[in-house]
């Protein structure tokens, strides 16, 4: 079990605003957060916010069944960005058979009924499953991992899988069983966090309605791993969209502190790029 101090936080996100100023910006901005950071490390003892928290790591399923409370209601710059990419590439699909794997609580499954769609949703989490149920009772909804999904070999003529990928060390594994389910010429959507995000630090961290906080580990996964796993599964990339963090995203980044470090969150978090969103075809 891990404890962490939000104050570590803030220092961080100074640091990485300095970081994308100190050469480009002006020199009065870079001062600034020099004078942030004596400010928020000078007193370790009685620092300006106290805030600490026990955040363990939890492994997929009992991190979800946490999360599941509060997945819908809370806050999510990385959601804000991804949803409006995917939703628009639904838009395009000719309605048909279409899976949601991974699907929690059923946000895209929702969105492919909508659009028409005969949509079998999969998760591993049951507790995220029957949030989906409750939801959308007249979908079939299945037990299932990623790796060994409960349906038959190209059955399905689209497939959406978000926000997932993140969660495996490697890449070929998941993506060869998406491949695998998905019809020749069918179309798969994948959305994931961006690996630049990855990289500094931001990884599925949540509060359950019990206010428990835990998080589960994401792997950063770079353009050239997907490639890699998109071409040994027979895929076709047809788009690759890069959201960006808006000034809403920063605000849900900032975790209620803008008022501590607006210009630094702002200077470090706004413009980049937050989801990983690619469209493929099958072979």
């Amino acid at each position: 079990m891990g404890r962490v101090n939000a104050v570590h936080y803030i220092v961080g996100v100074e640091g990485l605003a300095l970081m994308r100023t100190w050469l480009t910006g002006e020199r009065a901005q870079a001062d600034r957060r020099m004078v942030d950071l004596a400010r928020f490390v000078a007193d370790p003892q009685n620092p300006p916010v106290v805030i600490e928290l026990d955040v363990p790591e939890a492994d997929v399923v009992s991190g979800y069944s946490n999360w599941a409370t509060t997945y819908d209601t809370s806050p999510n710059a990385l959601i804000h960005a991804e949803q409006p990419v995917v939703r628009a590439l639904i838009d395009a699909l000719p309605p048909g058979r279409a899976l949601d794997a991974a699907c929690g609580t059923g946000r895209h499954t929702k969105y492919l009924v909508e659009r028409g769609h005969h949509v079998i949703g999969v998760d591993a989490t049951p507790a995220m499953l029957a949030k989906a149920r409750t939801e959308l009772p007249a979908v079939p909804f299945r037990i299932g991992d990623l790796l060994a999904l409960p349906l038959e070999t190209a059955s399905v003529d689209a497939v959406v899988c978000a926000l997932t990928l993140t969660h495996f060390e490697r890449l070929d594994p998941p993506i060869a069983e998406l491949s695998r389910v998905l019809r020749p010429g069918g179309r798969l959507i994948v959305s994931d966090m961006h690996p630049l995000y990855s990289a500094i630090g931001m990884t599925a961290f949540f509060v359950a309605e019990d206010g428990s906080a835990a998080y589960v580990r994401s792997y950063a996964h770079t353009h050239s791993a997907y490639f890699v796993a998109f071409r040994s599964a027979g895929l076709v990339v047809e788009q690759c969209i890069e959201p960006v963090t808006d000034e809403d995203g920063v605000v849900m980044l900032s975790g209620g502190m803008m008022d501590l470090a607006g210009e630094a969150f702002r200077t470090a978090l706004l413009g980049l790029p937050a989801a990983l969103i690619w469209e493929l075809r099958k072979e």
